[in-house]
């Protein structure tokens, strides 16, 4: 005999809610992929048709999301970064309770593009360039590209895991960073960046171009980040003056 409330359940209802109580609990983590339909019908003994029914639910009631070819994922977690506070990655993610960590993918010279060298304001031909992964709770979310004139050569010589930019080079030469100006878009994943963020080649990425300033107002780098939006939000504010 089962309870009255149990039995009045059809079996994709069960399922469904059997799934949602692993999800609330954490048996299945924000962004993990969860079984297989064959093997979510072989865990249960129903029919594949009632697993995919129940499935269903659950992305329409944003608890999941489908991905093509993979299956289906937790909803991952989404962390919000707001450009009315430090517009620092790791401050942001501290002050809301989440653990941040960057892995530094390169940190070398490059041929300046004419683009770069423009924002930057400078003749450099050569720059350094800086490629970090930015992960939250150890999810993947931002892939950033610091562009820094020559004159930041002792970055190549510094450690950058798990630390601030910006608290590296006010430590280093006294420089504190005073603004941004962003521009936004939106670009295709790459391969490179998909890999790295553990994604599809080709979903839509959020593109911010963003030149840091001091607090003269002079240009400090430019920073180009592409972000996963599934799991980090960029708000941007402004106040009346």
């Amino acid at each position: 005999m089962c309870p009255k409330d149990s039995c009045a359940l059809t079996l994709q209802e069960r399922v469904e809610a059997d799934l949602l109580d692993r999800i609330q609990h954490g048996t299945y983590a924000p962004g993990e992929k969860i079984p297989s339909e064959h093997e979510l019908s072989a865990l249960y003994g129903v029919s594949r048709v009632t697993v995919r029914i129940a499935l269903s639910r659950l992305v329409e009631k944003g608890y999941l999301v489908k991905r093509q070819g993979r299956g289906a994922f937790v909803r991952p977690t989404v962390h919000v970064e707001s450009t009315l506070t430090s517009g620092s990655f790791t401050e942001t993610c501290i002050k809301t309770g989440c653990a941040p960590s960057t892995r530094i993918i390169c940190c070398e010279t490059r041929a300046a593009s004419p683009q770069i060298k423009q924002m930057l304001n400078t003749d450099d031909d050569q720059l350094i360039e800086i490629r970090r992964l930015r992960l939250v709770d150890g999810v993947p979310c931002i892939v950033e590209f610091d562009y820094f004139p020559l004159a930041y050569r002792f970055l190549l010589e510094t450690p950058l895991e798990d630390r601030s930019l910006f608290s590296t080079i006010a430590e280093h030469c006294g420089t504190e960073v005073g603004g941004f100006e962003d521009q936004f878009g939106i670009e295709e994943a790459s391969d490179e960046l998909a890999t790295l963020l553990g994604t599809e080649t080709g979903i839509p990425l959020l593109k911010v171009t963003e030149t840091v300033l001091d607090l003269s107002s002079s240009v400090v780098y430019v920073n180009l980040q592409y972000i996963a939006t599934d799991r980090y939000t960029y708000a941007v504010g402004s106040r009346k003056r």
